[in-house]
C-alpha cells in the first residue's frame, strides 16, 4: 500500500517537471491553462490568446472552404 502512495507522488512530481511552461508561438509563460495543437505535424502548446487566434483562423478557413470566396 505504501508503494502505491509513493508511486502516486512520483507521478505527480514527474508530471509537474515535464509540463510545458511557455507558449510555443509567442513565448508567454503559462499561468494556469494551455492548449495543445498539432501545427505542421508537430505538437505545439499554446496560451489562451494564441489558442483563440488559431480557433478563429481554422473557423475562417472552414467557412471559406464551404461557402467559397
Amino acid at each position: 500500500m505504501e508503494w502505491l502512495i509513493g508511486g502516486f507522488f512520483v507521478l505527480v512530481i514527474l508530471s509537474a517537471i515535464f509540463k510545458p511552461s511557455r507558449c510555443d508561438v509567442c513565448g508567454t509563460s503559462f499561468k494556469k491553462k494551455y492548449y495543445t495543437w498539432t501545427i505542421e505535424g508537430q505538437k505545439q502548446h499554446l496560451c489562451p490568446n494564441c489558442n483563440s487566434k488559431m480557433s478563429r483562423r481554422v473557423s475562417n478557413q472552414r467557412f471559406d472552404e464551404r461557402f467559397g470566396r
